[in-house]
């Protein structure tokens, strides 16, 4: 029975049991698309990921591969922790000595590349939005974005997604479906994590085919006095949860992909090029991201991720 080597990464943390699991799996061919999922359901994490060697016929060697991201349910067109866990397993567990790795994948090409300590991902921006209106006494980044009619299920995610009186806006990155909620600047860590999924009351709100996750966000006013700092008491320029039902995610507990919407947006809002200093705040986890803009078409999403198992998988 053939057996092939793979991993258990926790990646944006750079302490075990923090940050986001995704399973990288050594498969050197290709498998049907019904195999992957099988295989992502039996891991049962938010991600399972495959790399395949496209320039060479090993992961030691190789400096391209092909990259996909399967949820327990779904094939996903990008996924950011996943493909730092596969940078990660493919530099310090194979040994690839590249100085740079390329992914061709659903969202185009994708490169990482070390960076002292950290791992470096380039990845695209969503930068097309529809923005909704929340509370007319605060229009400050509505008017950032093109306005449109209010959805009436956009209705019920606030609902079921916002404490009551605290979301201020909403925007819809259109590229990426992904519904940007952003809260009252003055919420709290605590606040943040009374949120609870819903995951039965979204799938009926919405069929998924607009959103695929909802995002909801903040950029604290004092970081400090409402509990958004790191271990250091360096303070977080914005933070966020993430849900998905639809993509088969109740909670992700650290999104790679968000940041490519929640850095531009923020970035527009705060009028700032950064870099920003962000966090994902999932309950008794959490996970850091640093972010950057190396043009206007690109961000540079700054990561570490550790091993927590190592073993190997039988097909």
């Amino acid at each position: 029975m053939p057996s092939y080597k793979s991993y258990l990464i926790d990646a944006f943390t750079n302490v075990k049991f923090a940050g986001n699991q995704a399973a990288v799996c050594l498969i050197p061919q290709k498998l049907s698309d019904e195999e992957y999922q099988k295989i992502a359901a039996e891991f049962n994490l938010s991600e399972t990921v495959y790399p395949l060697p496209l320039d060479s016929g090993s992961c030691e060697t190789a400096t391209k591969f092909s990259l996909r991201w399967f949820t327990p349910t779904t094939e996903v067109a990008l996924c950011g922790h996943a493909t730092l866990a596969t940078a990660h397993v493919l530099f310090n567990e194979i040994g690839n000595k590249s100085l740079q790795l390329s992914f061709e994948t659903l969202s185009g090409e994708l490169t990482v590349k070390k960076n002292n300590d950290q791992l470096v991902m380039n990845f695209p921006q969503y930068k097309k939005w529809i923005a909704y209106e929340s509370d007319k006494t605060h229009n400050q980044i509505l008017n950032l974005f093109e306005n449109r009619p209010k959805e009436k299920f956009i209705e019920k995610i606030v609902e079921l997604m916002t404490p009551p009186e605290k979301c201020r806006y909403i925007a819809l990155a259109v590229e990426a479906k992904k519904l940007l909620l952003v809260l009252d600047e003055k919420t709290t860590k605590s606040e943040l994590l009374s949120i609870t999924h819903h995951n039965d009351d979204l799938l009926m709100a919405h069929d998924g085919s607009i959103v695929r996750g909802v995002v909801v966000t903040l950029a604290p006013k004092n970081p400090k006095s409402q509990g958004f700092i790191d271990a250091n008491g360096k303070e977080f320029d914005y933070v966020s949860r993430y849900f998905a039902p639809w993509a088969g995610i109740k909670e992700d507990p650290a999104t790679g992909s968000a940041q490519c919407a929640l850095g531009p947006f923020w970035s527009k809002a705060k009028q700032s090029k950064g870099p920003f200093y962000a966090f994902q705040c999932y309950p008794g986890r959490g996970a850091q991201f640093t972010v950057e803009f190396p043009n206007e078409d690109r961000v540079d999403i700054y990561g570490n991720a550790v091993t927590v198992l190592r073993g190997d998988l039988e097909l």
